[in-house]
């Protein structure tokens, strides 16, 4: 590739990522940071080549193995959710998929667990932050769904898959006062931000969403 047709590539990427921090400051995201490290990553090398043309649009994207990265506004609508009640020390996530959102959880959070049933995503996901610079990320390829197998207490969980009910596993996880960020099929498909007080959840915000389903049991290579 000449160097004038780099520049030009370099300069459509920026537009595009530029209009969807526009967007989604229209569809109320506010937190600057988190804008401002949305804007940085590189979303493109998140998704499979021959849809990298629509890697800033709203919407969702195949990854492989029947998986998506969510669409802009969701992962920051969670993140924001995240930023504004969850104290940034250890996040569990649930669902590492191609490691978008958790790039954008290494960023502010001190440490992130994340567990991925698809052991090739798991492994890209990996490879694919670690070339970024990140490294303060355990990854696990396992049954999400059965929590972290050592006992850590989180600051915050985020479910990336929608489930039919709460897995107990992850939220006997959470520190008191921690936060549960979660989509659920229950009345209607929504995700919600709950923060956990002793045996009670107090509901912190809660929005229409869909996700592909959170899987249970048998991982796969």
């Amino acid at each position: 590739m000449s160097l004038h047709n780099l520049n030009g590539l370099i300069k459509h990427t920026e537009s595009r990522a530029s209009q969807m921090l526009q967007q989604l400051k229209s569809q109320g995201i506010h937190h600057p940071a988190l804008l401002a490290k949305m804007g940085d990553i590189p979303r493109e090398k998140f998704v499979e080549p021959a849809f990298s043309h629509l890697a800033y649009s709203a919407t969702p994207l195949p990854i492989g193995r029947n998986q998506t990265i969510s669409q802009p506004l969701t992962v920051a609508r969670m993140s924001q959710w995240l930023l504004e009640y969850a104290r940034l020390g250890r996040v569990l996530e649930v669902g590492t998929g191609s490691g978008y959102q958790t790039a954008i959880l290494a960023h502010f959070f001190n440490k992130v667990h994340t567990i991925e049933r698809q052991e090739i995503l798991h492994k890209l996901a990996r490879q694919r932050l670690e070339k970024m610079g990140i490294h303060n990320v355990e990854y696990l390829f396992g049954d999400g769904q059965a929590g972290w197998p050592q006992k850590i207490d989180m600051d915050a969980v985020i479910i990336t898959a929608m489930v039919s009910k709460v897995p107990v596993a992850l939220t006997n996880c959470l520190k008191e006062n921690g936060i549960l960020i979660m989509p659920i099929n229950q009345p209607t498909p929504q995700i919600g931000c709950w923060r956990k007080e002793g045996d009670r959840w107090k509901r912190l915000a809660i929005e229409v969403a869909h996700f592909v389903p959170l899987l249970e049991g048998k991982v796969y290579a």
